[in-house]
């Protein structure tokens, strides 16, 4: 991503009648857009590559989103028989998600659809709030109501983690936007915090990596424990 420095002197400034010599340097930070939304762009051509490959897209489950999916190694065991295309990759938001559409998300045959993705949300550079996060969930999924209105889509909630816990007032607020709006634009909500902590409702801790935002073997186990059922079960 380029940053770009912008200095300048200020030419005399008339202010409230008196002239004012304004000598100094003002920063101006600017990235460029269109190269943080292409910042995986290696990503999205190793998966053009393998589309081309593929003798056709028929998949029980086409799973979307970012690190949470592409990082789960033991995604085909865990719903095994179940046939899986996995189109993800970390760090991935929505925003980037909905440019590189035609290539993750279109042209499938899947019976049902997960997506899940949590990095719009933050108070990081390129971060949005809560209401706009939601906006972009309702773009997303329009696109692939849109494209796929008959297959049925699971929309997995924002997951709580050590890592993001200034983030959980919004997560709360963005979950429970997408749990309302799930009848109207014809998807499932899934809640996976439940699922996360403790018999006492608290996060438990033993359930992610050493950066305490990524799932570990047992997080997975967890998800795999709410997601199977209704994955497995749609298939019978």
């Amino acid at each position: 991503m380029k940053k770009y420095l912008l200095s300048f002197f200020l030419a005399p400034l008339m202010l409230k009648g008196q002239t004012t010599l304004l000598k100094t340097t003002i920063p101006f930070q600017h990235s460029d857009e269109t190269q943080w939304i292409t910042r995986y762009q290696k990503d999205i051509d190793y998966y053009k590559k393998l589309n081309k490959r593929l003798k056709d897209r028929f998949c029980d489950v086409l799973f979307l989103g970012s690190s949470s999916i592409n990082m789960w190694d033991s995604i085909e065991q865990d719903f095994a028989p179940l046939k899986i295309i996995r189109r993800s990759y970390g760090g991935a938001t929505l925003r980037d998600m909905i440019y590189n559409y035609e290539v993750i998300a279109k042209g499938y045959q899947p019976k049902q659809i997960v997506l899940y993705v949590e990095n719009d949300l933050g108070t990081h550079k390129e971060g949005v709030n809560a209401v706009k996060c939601f906006d972009l969930f309702r773009i997303f999924v329009g696109k692939l109501k849109e494209d796929y209105p008959e297959v049925p889509l699971y929309v997995v909630s924002l997951k709580p983690s050590p890592a993001k816990a200034h983030e959980l007032k919004d997560q709360l607020l963005v979950n429970a936007l997408l749990e309302q709006n799930a009848t109207l634009q014809d998807y499932t909500y899934v809640d996976i915090t439940a699922a996360m902590k403790d018999e006492e409702g608290i996060l438990r801790t033993d359930i992610f990596k050493e950066d305490n935002l990524h799932l570990n073997k047992e997080g997975y186990r967890r998800w795999t424990e709410v997601l199977r059922p209704i994955l497995v079960k749609e298939e019978e």
